[in-house]
């Protein structure tokens, strides 16, 4: 566990997979995301219980991506999230997809089952714990009920895959990266002192500069990608530094192709409107 202070800490994963955040409040304890594997929710749980003897209150999910929410099973608190959300997962084939999984993988996740959002909000939902004030946002970009998380007066903005600090950022036919450029912006002028990237280590707005400038080149790709294939953009801008020396490098070529299907289909749905 990461510390930011005494009350705030975070599961930074040295192998990339997505954090969890733990705030500790005058009135109890609140998670941030519960990761994959409902076995490590549980470890989360149990450091909890090893720091605090507050009460579990509430676990927020920044959004429906399964390695920020597949863990909610584990937990016995109430999930808090965007009415988008709880939309995702309620829709989710959960048993198809482990079909798709490795045997061990499958295996961990048996009896593992979606619990979506049961405390829910439209666009923004604030906690008074006391001495914190926890606010979730609902933002977009990243996908289309992308959250934020602040916790005041701690400085703290829990970014959820808005952010990813060290690795390439995985871009989904869903993701909006003109609105996901312009939240990033947002956050730049809220002024938070530390930045929590859904993956990646924690930092400060030096994260945020890195990831604008990142989906501000990637954007630029797309005149590209009319004249050239995947594999000679993956093969020049993969030795730009802005991609070069982040990890997860297979995730830069498959979000490429994400990003042409959802501007085909986005395209597709705009001229069936027009018709």
């Amino acid at each position: 566990m990461f510390s930011i202070n005494d009350s705030i800490f975070v599961t930074e994963n040295s192998n990339g997979a997505a954090n969890s955040g733990v705030i500790v409040t005058d009135k109890g304890v609140i998670l941030v995301d519960s990761t994959f594997f409902p076995s490590k929710a549980r470890r989360i749980e149990e450091f909890v219980s090893s720091i605090t003897s507050k009460p579990l209150l509430y676990v927020i999910n920044t959004h429906y991506h399964l390695d920020h929410t597949l863990g909610n099973c584990a937990i016995e608190a109430p999930v808090v999230g965007s009415a988008a959300t709880k939309d995702f997962l309620e829709k989710f084939d959960l048993e198809s997809f482990k079909k798709t999984l490795e045997p061990l993988i499958q295996k961990e996740l048996k009896d593992a089952k979606l619990i979506p959002p049961s405390v829910v909000f439209k666009n923004k939902i604030s906690f008074d714990m006391g001495n914190k004030k926890v606010e979730v946002v609902k933002m977009g970009g990243h996908t289309p009920d992308s959250s934020l998380v602040y916790v005041w007066p701690d400085g703290v903005c829990f970014c959820g895959d808005l952010v990813f600090s060290g690795y390439h950022a995985e871009i989904e036919e869903d993701s909006n990266l003109n609105r996901w450029i312009l939240n990033l912006k947002k956050i730049k002028e809220k002024n938070p002192k530390w930045i929590v990237p859904g993956h990646g280590k924690v930092g400060g707005m030096r994260e945020i500069d890195e990831m604008i400038l990142y989906l501000e080149k990637f954007r630029s790709l797309s005149k590209l990608l009319k004249l050239k294939g995947t594999e000679e953009i993956v093969d020049k801008f993969g030795e730009d530094p802005v991609f070069a020396n982040r990890g997860f490098a297979l995730l830069f070529e498959e979000s490429l192709v994400n990003y042409l299907k959802g501007r085909r289909k986005n395209g597709k749905n705009a001229r069936s409107h027009k018709a």
